[in-house]
C-alpha cells in the first residue's frame, strides 16, 4: 500500500461505495470537481476492509468526484474494527454527516434506521448520535417512510423535523393524510392537531362500519341518501303517535342514511310512508279527504311544514355544532398530550408562568375558584404530571420547581372544566355563559397563556383565544373529509327549506340555533 504524505492511499478501483449510503444527492457541482482535478482528494475517505477491497463508510462524494476526475488513488483512513460491524458503519455515516447542512433530516433518519436494522440497540444509537429517547424513536419511524411519502417530502423543498417525519410514517400509505400533513407543515404547523383529526376520523369510520352492520343485522336498509318517496321518521306519525325507530321496527319500509358530518347518527326513514299507513305528523290527513284528492297533504307538498316530503340539505348550523364538538374534543386530546409530554417534564417553569399564576390566584376566575381547593385530587392532575407531584412532599421540592407545581394545579382546574360534558359549550357563542363549565373569556385567557409557552393552538382554540366565533376548519376541508358545498351547488343549504327548530320532534333542536350568534 503506497503512502502519500504519511497517509495510506488506496487505488480507486479497490473502493466500493457503501450500499446503504444515506446521502441521496452527492451534489457533484463543477466547482468541486474542478478542485479535485487540480488538487486531488485532500481529506481522507474512511473505509473498512471488505473482501479483496474496501467499503467506503464516509466520503462518498469525494469517491464519486475522484472517479469523475479520473484519479487512480485517494487517501484513506482504514477502520478495521468496522469490518464486521455493519451497525457501526451506519452510525459512523450518521456521525460524519450529522452537522453538515446539506444532509437532510430524512437522510440522517435513514442512517439510524439502517443501524437499527443491522442490530444496533436504541441505547447504542442514543449514545452514538447524542439524540434523546423520543428523537431516536421518531428517527426510526421516519426511516420506514415509503418511496411515495419520500417523494412528497422532497416536493416540499424544505427539511422536516424528526417529529414531523415520524407523523408521516404513522400515516404512510394514506396519500390523503400525507398530503394534508405536508400542507400543514408548509404553513408552519407541527401537525399534531391534524394527525389527531385523522386518527379520530379513522375511529369514526370503524365505528360507523360497526353501526351499519348492526342496523343491517336488525333489518334496517342502509342507503346513501333518502330514496323516493321516503320521509324521515321525525316527520311521521302512525295512529296519532310520533314515529320513532322503535315504533317503526315492524314496518317493511325501514331504512336509514347518514349525513357525512355525522357518521354515528343514523337518520331513520320509511321508504314509502303512504303505502305503510304513516302520515306526515305536522299535517295529518283529514278523514274527509281521500288519498286520491289533489288537496290531500301527501299529494300537496306545500302543505308540509318543509314544503316537500323530501329531506332538505343538512342544516349548516347543526353541521357546525357537530364538527365544532369534534374539533373541541380532538383539541383537548392534543393539548393534554402536550402538557404531559412537553410542559410538565421540565425542571423549571417557563418565565411566563409566574405572572399567569399570580393573576389566576388573585382574580380567581371560575375554573380556579371552583376547583383549586381539590385540584391535586383529580385524576387529570396525576395524568398531566405523571404522578410525580405529590402534595405531601411539597417541602422537599426545590424552589425553582415550585412554580411548575402551582401551574400544574391551575392547569388541572381548567382542563377539568374544559373536558367536562358541559365544557363543549365553551367554544359556542350562541349559549349563555352559565351553560358552560368554563366561560369563553376564561378559556381564552388560558389558551393565550399556553400559546405563549409553546403550545400550538388548534383553529377552535385560536377562535376562543381571539374572542371570535369558530366557523369551522379551513374552507373546503371539513372534519369528515368531505368537500364543502359551494353556493352554486345543488347541495347548498337552503335555510327556508329546513324544519324550523321550534317544530316539535325535530332532530337535536337544542343544536339548531345559529352557532355564531352573539
Amino acid at each position: 500500500m503506497p503512502l502519500n504524505s504519511g497517509r495510506p492511499v488506496i487505488a480507486v478501483a479497490l473502493l466500493e461505495a457503501h450500499p446503504g449510503n444515506v446521502r441521496r444527492d452527492l451534489a457533484l457541482d463543477e466547482e468541486f470537481l474542478a478542485s479535485v482535478r487540480e488538487l486531488g482528494i485532500l481529506t481522507p475517505l474512511r473505509v473498512t476492509p471488505d473482501g479483496d477491497g474496501y467499503r467506503v463508510i464516509e466520503g462518498h462524494r469525494r469517491l464519486a468526484a475522484a472517479i469523475e476526475a479520473g484519479l487512480a488513488e485517494v487517501p484513506c483512513d482504514i477502520a478495521t474494527d468496522r469490518a464486521d460491524d455493519e451497525a457501526g458503519q451506519y452510525l459512523d455515516m450518521y456521525a460524519a454527516n450529522h452537522h453538515r447542512t446539506d444532509l437532510t433530516t430524512l437522510e440522517e433518519a435513514d442512517a439510524l434506521f439502517a443501524a437499527s436494522a443491522a442490530g444496533a440497540s436504541k441505547t447504542r444509537i442514543r449514545r452514538a448520535s447524542g439524540l434523546g429517547k423520543d428523537a431516536v424513536t421518531a428517527a426510526l419511524a421516519a426511516g420506514r417512510l415509503s418511496d411515495s411519502a419520500r417523494d412528497t417530502v422532497a416536493g416540499t423543498g424544505y427539511d422536516l423535523t424528526l417529529d414531523q417525519l415520524a407523523l408521516l410514517g404513522e400515516f404512510d400509505g394514506d396519500d390523503e393524510a400525507i398530503t394534508r400533513l405536508v400542507a400543514t407543515f408548509a404553513h408552519g404547523g407541527n401537525g399534531e392537531y391534524v394527525a389527531e383529526l385523522i386518527r379520530q376520523k379513522r375511529r369514526d369510520a370503524a365505528a360507523h362500519a360497526d353501526l351499519v352492520a348492526q342496523l343491517e343485522a336488525d333489518g334496517v336498509t342502509v342507503t346513501d341518501s333518502l330514496p323516493e318517496p321516503g320521509m324521515r321518521l321525525d316527520l311521521l306519525q302512525h295512529d296519532d303517535q310520533p314515529m320513532t325507530p322503535e315504533r317503526h321496527a315492524g314496518c317493511p319500509g325501514r331504512g336509514a342514511f347518514f349525513y357525512p358530518y355525522a357518521p354515528l347518527e343514523p337518520v331513520h326513514y320509511c321508504n314509502d310512508p303512504t303505502s305503510h299507513g304513516h302520515q306526515n305528523r305536522y299535517q295529518a290527513p283529514s278523514l274527509s279527504l281521500g288519498e286520491d284528492s289533489p288537496t290531500h297533504p301527501q299529494n300537496d307538498p306545500a302543505s308540509s311544514p318543509t314544503g316537500t316530503t323530501q329531506p332538505q340539505p343538512p342544516d349548516p348550523t347543526r353541521k357546525l355544532v357537530i364538527e365544532g364538538n369534534k374539533a373541541w374534543t380532538v383539541s383537548g386530546t392534543v393539548r393534554q398530550r402536550w402538557l404531559t409530554d412537553k410542559l410538565f417534564p421540565r425542571k423549571t417553569a417557563p418565565k411566563e408562568a409566574m405572572p399567569f399564576i399570580a393573576a389566576q390566584l388573585l382574580t380567581r376566575p371560575g375554573p380556579v375558584y371552583d376547583n383549586l381547593g381539590h385540584a391535586t385530587g383529580y385524576p387529570i392532575f396525576t395524568e398531566l404530571t405523571g404522578g410525580g407531584y405529590k402534595p405531601a412532599e411539597v417541602t422537599a421540592w426545590p424552589a425553582a420547581r415550585l412554580p411548575l407545581v402551582l401551574l400544574a394545579a391551575i392547569v388541572t382546574c381548567y382542563e377539568e372544566k374544559l373536558t367536562a360534558t358541559t365544557g363543549k359549550m365553551t367554544w359556542r357563542t350562541d349559549r349563555p355563559t352559565e351553560f358552560s363549565s368554563c366561560s369563553r373569556q376564561d378559556a381564552g385567557a388560558y389558551f393565550r397563556f399556553l400559546a405563549s409557552i409553546g403550545h400550538e393552538l388548534s383553529p377552535i382554540e385560536q377562535a376562543v383565544a381571539d374572542g371570535v366565533p369558530y366557523t369551522g376548519e379551513q374552507a373546503g376541508d371539513s372534519l369528515d373529509g368531505s368537500t364543502e358545498p359551494t353556493e352554486e351547488s345543488d347541495e347548498s343549504p337552503d335555510a327556508d327549506a329546513h324544519v324550523p327548530a321550534s317544530v316539535p320532534g325535530s332532530a337535536n333542536p337544542d343544536d339548531q340555533v345559529p352557532a355564531t350568534a352573539e
